[in-house]
This record gives C-alpha cells, structure tokens and sequence, in this order.
C-alpha cells in the first residue's frame, strides 16, 4: 500500500508542477522533460519512509470540500483590519491530492520536504474520528487571537491562521486519512485521524503581512480586471456559494 502511495504521489506531483505553476517555473519543467531537479525530487520522493499502519482512509466528500473551501473563505473575508488584496480561494484537485497522498504516509509532520519550499501545509490530527471537518478549521481560525497585524504572535502559534489568510495564497486542497498505530507527541495512537491542507501560493514568508491593508479589492492583482467578491479579489464578481 505504502509503495502505491509513493507512486501516487509522484504521479501527481508531476501533473502538478507541470501544469504552469510558479513551482513548475521554479523547476523548469517544460512540455519537452524534465529538469534534472525535478528528476532529483521524484527520485527523492519514491524513497519516502514507511508509514504508521493505515487501517482506512477517508475521502473528503463533496460537502465537506464546500464546507472547508467556505469557511475559508468566510475567514478571509472577514479579517481585521480589512484586506485591500485578498484573493478568492478555490478548491484545487492536485493540491488535495497531493494532501491524500502524504496522509497516506501516516506522519505528523509537514512533508514531504522536498516540496514545502513551494506549498503552505495546515495539519491537525484528533484521536478518533473528528464530529466534523470544521472541528480543525475552528481551531486554526482562533489563533487569530493571539496575531497582531502585521506579523506579531502572541499565542503559543499563529501560522495556521496567518496561512488561512494569506492574501495571495489563492488555492486550497485537502485530505482526511485514518490512521492506526501512529506516533503523535512521543506516544502511539491506535487510531488517529489525519487533516492536510496544502496551499498555494506558499504564504507565511518571515517579516511578511499575510496581507495588505486598505479598502477591500482596492489592491487586487491585475489579472483580476477589477472584479470583487464578498471582499476579496475574483475573476468573477458573479459567483455564487458553492
């Protein structure tokens, strides 16, 4: 299971980086090959470790995926003081596929590494079952408490929130996997459920604001040709909830 996964993985880490992202510029990947880099990566990523036991996993269902990508959003838009520049999130299907494939690993850990320096990653892990996919989203969203614009925590941790709402980060994909027998703060869960959330743009740079300040949409990135959506910068200033 674990060498599928692997496979997986890198299948779709190409598909990825291919399709025109910053990371695919980053890479030189071209519709000719590969850079050697990214031969590098894959090769890096077929010799990821074995997981904890996977007893089952998880998809996210259609419901669940409105839910995260509108409380999101909700949060977003809602930030204080406002954001002159923040961007509509989506759902992406290669970032949360990617999100399902290191799950599948069964770690507590960001990773796979080779890549975090192109993604942002938002984990939390219950024992259990979660009572709903918002649980992990609630708790992200409260260490805006300790966050004080533009880059000060006060709380014990505030990059989960200052991702959620990093202006620029404009897609979101994510994953629920069960685990068994899994390591988590220096003692073994029988059964542990598992959230990864990958971004895109990576936000939380050191000595950044997740955002800009001023008038909402006031800052949009061009490619948005203006259009405003609930506060946030949309190419579609029609869209509807999902």
């Amino acid at each position: 299971q674990n060498t599928q996964d692997n496979h997986l993985f890198t299948a779709v880490l190409i598909a990825f980086l291919c399709r025109g992202s910053k990371a695919a510029v980053l890479l030189s990947c071209s519709s000719t090959g590969l850079s050697p880099l990214l031969l590098l990566l894959l090769l890096l990523l077929l010799l990821l470790p074995s997981s904890a036991g996977v007893s089952s996993s998880q998809t996210i269902t259609p419901r669940e995926r409105r839910t995260l990508l509108d409380f999101h959003n909700r949060v977003r838009s809602q930030v204080l003081p406002p954001a002159a520049n923040m961007e509509l999130m989506v759902w992406d299907e290669g970032l949360a596929a990617l999100a399902f494939s290191w799950a599948s690993q069964c770690l507590w850990d960001h990773g796979p590494r080779q890549v975090m320096k192109y993604l942002g990653q938002n984990l939390s892990i219950t024992s259990g079952r979660y009572k709903s996919i918002v649980e992990p989203l609630q708790s992200w969203h409260s260490e805006r408490r300790g966050f004080s614009y533009p880059d000060r925590c006060s709380g014990s941790v505030c990059s989960h929130y200052t991702q959620m709402v990093w202006a620029s980060s404009s897609r979101v994909g994510c994953a629920v996997r069960k685990c068994s027998n899994m390591h988590v703060f220096g003692k073994t869960w029988k059964e542990a459920t598992l959230l990864v959330c990958n971004y895109s743009v990576k936000g939380n740079w050191v000595g950044e604001a997740p955002y800009k300040t001023g008038k909402p949409c006031s800052v949009c990135p061009s490619s948005y040709g203006g259009s405003c959506w609930r506060n946030q910068c949309s190419a579609n200033s029609k869209l509807q909830p999902l």
